[in-house]
């Protein structure tokens, strides 16, 4: 009799044994796949889940919760066997601006009347534009002592150059002395462009290391696009920046950002007459504005910087901006002379005419050459 209790005890313990591993199986399965497809997937939609979860984990619910995925060990590989597809660009962009004798600019033109020359070669305009954009301009103001006074009635008409700005434009005030700052960095609010002026006031050094500011501005506006430039109010003496001057040119021809300075120089001279390093000065500014693209400006008379200002903020908007790819490449760090010609259907030189009837003469600025960047 107590055999045959224990063996029925012992078949008790084997059937509840075995319900409960049907029923830990029968969950096992609900969880892993047996639940119905949401109706993302049934529509064939995508449903992204919250940002705090990762995409390639089904969303938590209650009762549903899963094991996060263990990241695999990444593949070795084999550099040797790596094939790699580089592709490359040799465009030169080159902002071109066309003005009559007053320096006002001169509109309508197409891309036909375009001819470049790379190295004396003729090259195919491949990209063209016209429109006005917004520009990126950043005012760098000389901070020393020495001329102040005069430097202070060039900085006063500044403001006048606020006038000019639009909504989508982009200026920037740098002050230098014994080094450069960011007085106000670019900015879409002429107001505070306006404060930043207002800040310069009494500056504490006699110093003016032109180089060095100028060095330090062309490398932030290096990677902007579109129309730019840099205002430079200044004497145009250095007086022992880190850049010499030939590094200077060299940096100069190396960008894409054209140089407007605004000098003192002949206030100065008109005064206490001219010397050589006035003569030095005044012949560097025109240097560097030729080899950029811009133009410097020597007023005699305060009454002039507002015409200067409304004409820089004019050439600024109505450059022409051109691009070509270069049919005689070359190694990396080779300088390529540029020269920009307007040309008539029949090739000859175009001749423009006003309204009256008259023929006007035109110059055309434009930056003298460019580093070659790729073989």
């Amino acid at each position: 009799m107590r055999a045959k209790r224990i063996r029925l005890t012992i078949v008790g313990l084997a059937i509840t044994a075995g319900l409960v591993t049907m029923a830990w199986v029968g969950r096992a399965k609900a969880q892993s796949g047996g639940q119905a497809a949401g109706p993302g997937s049934q529509s064939g939609e995508t449903v992204y889940a919250p940002k705090k979860t990762p995409p390639s984990q089904p969303i938590p619910t209650p009762g549903n919760v899963t094991q996060p995925i263990q990241p695999t060990q990444p593949q070795k590989i084999n550099p040797k066997k790596v094939f790699t597809l580089s592709t490359s660009t040799n465009l030169v962009n080159v902002n071109v601006l066309v003005t009559d004798n007053n320096g006002d600019p001169i509109p309508g033109l197409q891309k036909d009347n375009f001819r470049i020359y790379d190295d004396g070669v003729p090259q195919t305009v491949t990209n063209f534009s016209t429109a006005a954009a917004p520009m990126t301009v950043c005012l760098l103001v000389e901070f020393s002592n020495k001329w102040w006074g005069y430097l202070y009635l060039a900085l006063e008409d500044a403001y006048q150059f606020l006038d000019f700005m639009r909504p989508q434009d982009w200026v920037a005030v740098v002050s230098f002395g014994m080094r450069p700052h960011i007085i106000q960095d670019f900015t879409h609010n002429r107001y505070a462009v306006k404060a930043a002026l207002d800040s310069l006031r009494i500056p504490g050094f006699s110093e003016t290391n032109l180089y060095d500011a100028l060095n330090f501005t062309l490398g932030r506006m290096e990677n902007i696009q579109g129309r730019k430039g840099i205002i430079v109010i200044c004497t145009g003496f250095d007086t022992f920046s880190k850049i010499t001057y030939g590094e200077m040119l060299k940096i100069i021809r190396a960008s894409n950002t054209p140089i407007y300075p605004i000098s003192i120089l002949s206030w100065v001279t008109v005064r206490y007459g001219s010397n050589i390093d006035s003569l030095q000065a005044r012949n560097a500014l025109t240097t560097f504005a030729k080899y950029s693209g811009g133009e410097a400006f020597f007023p005699r008379f305060s009454g002039q910087l507002p015409g200067i200002y409304r004409q820089i903020a004019s050439q600024l908007r109505q450059e022409y901006s051109l691009g070509f790819i270069p049919t005689n490449p070359s190694a990396k760090g080779k300088y390529h002379k540029l020269k920009v010609e307007l040309v008539a259907p029949d090739g000859s030189p175009l001749k423009i005419v006003n309204q009256k009837g008259k023929v006007v003469k035109y110059r055309i600025l434009a930056r003298e050459g460019y580093y070659a960047q790729k073989s």
